[in-house]
C-alpha cells in the first residue's frame, strides 16, 4: 500500500473524550482497526477558545504521520451520501442542529438568521440599535 494511503485516512468515529478534545476512529476499509485517541484540530485553542467534536458513528478524514495508527489527528468531518449538508447554498455560513434549531449568516442577503426551537439565553448587556418588528419575517 503507497504511504500516501496510511497518510490519509477515512473512518467512523467510535469514542470521543471531551476532556481531551480527542477522538478514536474505526477504519472499516482496514479489518475495523482502530486508531489511538486522536487530537481533533479545531480553528482556536490560546485565547479564543473552539470547541466542537464529531459524534460517534459520524464519517472524519484522518492525518497520519507515516509510522502507524497512534500519531494523528483527526482533521474534521466530512459529508456523506448518507449524512448530506444541510443546504446547497454557498452564500450561507452557519450551524444546524439536530432539532432544528439554526444560526447562520446569508452573504448575499447579508442577514443574520437565528432560529431556536426552545428558549433562547442572553447573559449580559442587551443593546439594540434599529427597529424592532415582530412577527415572520423574510
Amino acid at each position: 500500500m503507497s504511504a500516501s494511503k496510511n497518510m490519509l485516512r477515512v473512518g467512523l468515529v467510535s469514542s470521543v473524550n471531551k476532556a481531551n478534545c480527542t477522538v478514536r476512529v474505526v477504519f472499516p476499509d482496514r479489518d475495523d482497526s482502530v486508531s489511538y485517541e486522536l487530537p481533533v484540530i479545531v480553528a482556536h485553542t490560546l485565547k479564543t477558545k473552539h470547541f466542537s467534536l464529531p459524534d460517534v458513528g459520524e464519517n472524519v478524514i484522518c492525518l497520519f504521520q507515516g509510522n502507524g495508527a497512534q500519531d494523528g489527528y483527526c482533521l474534521g468531518a466530512i459529508y456523506s451520501d448518507v449524512d448530506l449538508p444541510p443546504v446547497q447554498d454557498k452564500n450561507l455560513c452557519g450551524v444546524w442542529f439536530e432539532d432544528g434549531s439554526h444560526v447562520y449568516y446569508d452573504r448575499e442577503k447579508k442577514k443574520l438568521h437565528v432560529k431556536a426551537v426552545s428558549d433562547v439565553y442572553i447573559d449580559g448587556n442587551l443593546h439594540i440599535t434599529g427597529q424592532i418588528f415582530t412577527g415572520e419575517s423574510s
